[in-house]
This record gives C-alpha cells, structure tokens and sequence, in this order.
C-alpha cells in the first residue's frame, strides 16, 4: 500500500531572474516545494515555467546539471517539467495549468484505485 501522497506543483520563474540567477531561485522554489512533504513517502512531481532566453543563455548541458542535482538534494521530488516560454504566462494561463495537473492526477489515481492499491492524491501550485 502506498502511504504518501502524489502531488504536482506549478513554479513559474519570474521575467527578472537571469541565467546566472536561475540556479539559486530554482534550488530555493523546489527545497520549499520540498518541505512540505508531510513524510517519507509523499511524491512530488514539479512543473516549472521559464522563459526560453534563461535557458538557451545556460545551455541543455548546464540545465539538466542543474535540474539532476536539485532532483538530488530533495528526496520527495520525483521529477522536474520545464516549460520553456517566449512571455511569463497570465493568472488565468496559471490557473489551466493547475486545473490540468490535478486532472492528470486525478486520472493517476484512477489507475491505482482500479489496480486495488491506496493513493492520497492532492495539488499544489504556487
């Protein structure tokens, strides 16, 4: 029986962060996306939103470094999405991306209720 909870949570990185900024506010937003894990068990998948011109400034080899190794430090975090963006998205554009990840995961606990296990489900977004 699976104990923990399965939860998504939005981050969208803000229009002032620069490449060279960008390690330091991701590693923050996920090691606080992190504590609120309430046990051992709980996984958390993390969908970020960044404006294409931070990540071609780091490069694919610099970004998957960065990502692998806040991944690493932070056990509850199962993976990092990245969403790359020519503008910051609205509220409203957040809100669907909140609404479509606590369909997903809606749908993930379907499938595991339907295969008889236990699964506390819940969303997050900040």
């Amino acid at each position: 029986m699976i104990q923990g909870q399965f939860r998504s949570s939005i981050l969208q990185v803000p229009a002032a962060i620069t490449p060279l900024k960008f390690r330091g506010y991701l590693r923050r937003e996920i090691e606080a996306v992190q504590a609120t894990a309430q046990n051992e068990e709980d996984i958390i998948v993390v969908r970020v939103f960044v404006l294409e011109k931070v990540l071609f400034g780091l490069g694919a080899k610099k970004v998957d470094g960065i990502l692998h190794g806040v991944v690493a430090k932070c056990p509850n975090i199962q993976r990092i999405e990245l969403d790359a963006l020519l503008r910051p998205l609205t509220a409203e554009e957040m809100q669907e991306a909140a609404d479509e990840a606590q369909e997903t995961l809606q749908q993930l606990g379907d499938r595991v209720m339907a295969s008889g296990a236990k699964l506390g489900l819940e969303g997050g977004s900040k």
